[in-house]
């Protein structure tokens, strides 16, 4: 018996018995990276990598890591209209929430490094940047998030406003300020701060 003559019988079996059929698609791409200086690595769920040098193109997927490492900077898109530089020694998961009714919330879980985010599609996205003790939600904004070795997470906003939640509350953030994320606390009460030092070293990649 042939495999396609097994799936037939397997499938009137379902049918058979009132059973739903469900229909396996390839996911489509939440994204792409675009750009590198040195080497993006992009981990799928399954282990394979690839690796982004220059200019080109490499499809995003639910479930992938990317990183980079000492001397090396990247430049992805998301479909939602989000744009991430990654700074050197960076890593973070691409995932994404749900909820009925809603529009899909995509999410980056970021374990170290730095990244400056902006949108630059015209609808509202839902998207949101989450560290090792806090989380930035953006709405038509640009900011720099930069996690320590402690976890300790660094915000600088550039424009908009930044919803910077850890899990004692949640802090808007406005543009030329800074808040830091601490293990155990509320984010600090926002600061004003020189945000062209803090993106200086995106020049070279964006």
């Amino acid at each position: 018996m042939t495999g396609r003559m097994l799936v037939g019988l397997l499938l009137g079996s379902v049918l058979g018995a009132g059973l739903p059929v469900v229909t396996l698609a390839a996911s489509a791409p939440a994204g792409f990276a675009e750009n590198a200086i040195g080497t993006l690595v992009v981990v799928r769920i399954d282990g394979v990598q690839e690796r982004l040098q220059g200019v080109g193109q490499i499809p995003l997927f639910e479930g992938d890591v990317l990183r980079t490492d000492a001397g090396s900077q990247a430049v992805v898109k998301f479909k939602e209209g989000v744009k991430v530089a990654l700074n050197e020694e960076t890593s973070f998961k691409v995932l994404s929430r749900w909820v009925k009714d809603q529009p899909l919330t995509r999410i980056l879980r970021m374990s170290r490094g730095e990244v400056w985010v902006t949108t630059y599609g015209e609808e509202p996205v839902r998207f949101e940047v989450e560290t090792p003790v806090a989380t930035a939600a953006i709405e038509g904004t640009e900011f720099d998030l930069k996690v320590q070795e402690d976890g300790q997470s660094v915000l600088t906003v550039v424009s908009g406003i930044v919803k910077f939640g850890t899990a004692f509350g949640t802090c808007p953030i406005k543009p030329g300020t800074i808040s830091y994320g601490v293990r155990g606390k509320k984010c600090t009460k926002p600061a004003p701060t020189d945000v062209m030092k803090a993106l200086e070293w995106t020049k070279a990649v964006k």
